[in-house]
């Protein structure tokens, strides 16, 4: 019987976080408080979409199909939950912050997301 390796989704978040600090660093250059606000933004994304691949990651194989299921629901809603609670903390603690940069780090890093899903697991196709 042949084992199911885990995808390396691990590699995923370490891209964006890649990603994420040379952006911040060309920032950083023009505007301090908009560096800080793009990183966090990228961080709002990064650690709860971390929690769901987790999660989601947990189980293998056709006999864990309902573990699977269940560990991708709560995944997906403790990523919801975690993000909402980590911009809510955002725009309650941080000052200065830089709204554009801010939002530009979550998105950008969404976009990152799905580039470096399809190269870590389609690895043959690139």
């Amino acid at each position: 019987m042949a084992a199911i390796q885990a995808p390396p989704v691990h590699r995923i978040a370490i891209i964006q976080l890649a990603v994420l600090l040379v952006a911040s660093g060309a920032v950083l250059l023009m505007d301090v408080a908009a560096a800080c606000s793009l990183v966090i933004g990228g961080v709002i994304q990064i650690g709860p979409q971390a929690y769901f691949t987790r999660l989601a990651f947990r189980y293998r194989g056709a006999r864990q199909a309902t573990n699977v299921l269940r560990a991708m629901y709560m995944g997906e809603t403790g990523k919801l939950l975690l993000t909402a609670v980590l911009f809510a903390l955002t725009f309650f603690y941080v000052a200065p912050l830089h709204l554009p940069a801010l939002f530009l780090g979550y998105m950008a890093m969404i976009v990152v997301l799905w580039f470096s899903t399809a190269r870590v697991l389609n690895p043959k196709e690139h």
